[in-house]
This record gives structure tokens, sequence and C-alpha cells, in this order.
């Protein structure tokens, strides 16, 4: 997208996922911005962006499942429908246990997320949940694909299913908005308080 500003420049990344949506940068070099386009006071505008990641964390969390359960529940249709030695998939327990695990998981992360959401709309504090669930949804929806590409063997490893798309698209969520790392200093601090961390 061009712009008629030439202080205003924008790139596109060429990503391994995010096909559907894509990621872009935009740079502004001695922008002038009047006053009815400022968001916030001066020196406002830093906390006011912050806030606002607990809403896009928990909303990246909930992306996460969604394409985790996708992937789960094209595995267990899979497993149901797939035969060898003359049974389903699904009557191994090395093929069922891991779905019933990731099932779990995956409903732990959902829990969260409602309680974040909830935290979020009686306006009380929400900054730690929403860090849990940024470094760690991206985790359980990866490990759950994962396991999908597993058991449905060749099939899952191929560009025939979107199982490959989704491992890539929930390991780019890992960075955005937040490393795990920085989400683990919010926790910390939250729990430990900043003067046990020196922050």
């Amino acid at each position: 997208m061009e712009c008629a500003d030439p202080t205003v420049s924008s790139q596109s990344f060429d990503d391994p996922g995010f096909k559907p949506l894509g990621r872009g940068s935009i740079t502004m070099d001695d922008t002038f911005v009047p006053d009815e386009r400022v968001l916030a006071a001066p020196g406002r505008g830093f906390g006011q962006v912050m806030a606002e990641f607990d809403l896009s964390r928990t909303l990246i969390a909930l992306t996460c499942v969604g394409s985790a359960q996708r992937a789960l529940d094209s595995a267990a249709s899979y497993a149901t429908q797939r035969t060898s030695f003359g049974r389903p998939l699904a009557t191994n327990q090395g093929v069922s246990f891991p779905i019933a695990e990731h099932t779990t998981y995956l409903a732990a992360v959902r829990a969260l997320a409602y309680q974040t959401i909830g935290l979020r709309m009686a306006g009380q504090p929400h900054t730690t949940q929403a860090a849990m669930l940024k470094w760690w949804a991206p985790r359980v929806a990866f490990a759950a694909i994962q396991e999908s590409v597993v058991l449905h063997g060749q099939v899952g490893w191929s560009d025939e299913m979107p199982l490959q798309s989704l491992l890539r698209d929930v390991s780019g969520y890992q960075i955005g908005d937040g490393t795990p790392q920085i989400q683990k200093i919010i926790i910390a601090r939250d729990v430990l308080g900043r003067d046990a961390l020196g922050a």
C-alpha cells in the first residue's frame, strides 16, 4: 500500500507462515502528526499500547488453540477411519492417549484464556495471565499439531494437508507481542516482585 507522505514507508515480510494474513512494518521518519490524529497524551502512548498487549496476547493464545484443535480434530477423524490389522488406529493406546492428552492441554489453555478475558471485562488486572498465555499457548499448540502430523503418518508431513502450515503459523506466534522470555519476566515480577529480580 502506497502512502502519499514521503516520511512514511512500509515493507512486507516473506514469512514461512501467516500466508492468509501476511506481516509487515511501517516506518515513520520525521512524520508530522496533527493533533486530531494523536492517540494518547504525550508520554502516555507507550503505556496505552502496552495495555492492549494484554488483549492481543490472549487472542493469540486462542488463535493457537484454534489451530491446534483443527489439527487434533483431523487426527481424531483419521484415527477412527484409518484401519491397521483390521482395526481402527484409534483402538491403539499409542494413538488415542496422545489425542486425549493434547485435548486436555488445550482445554487448560482455553480455561485460562476465558478467565483472562473475564478479568478484562471486569476491569481487573490481567497482565500476568495474558503473559502466561502468550508463552504457554504456542508451545501447547505446537506440540498438539506436531503430534497430529505424526499420527497422520506420511500424509501429515506432506503438503496434501494443512498441518505443516499450521505448525509454521503457531511457531511464529511465539515471537509476536513478546517472546517467551519477556512473558516469563512479566510473570516473575508479579510473583516475586521487581526488587527480587533487580528490575
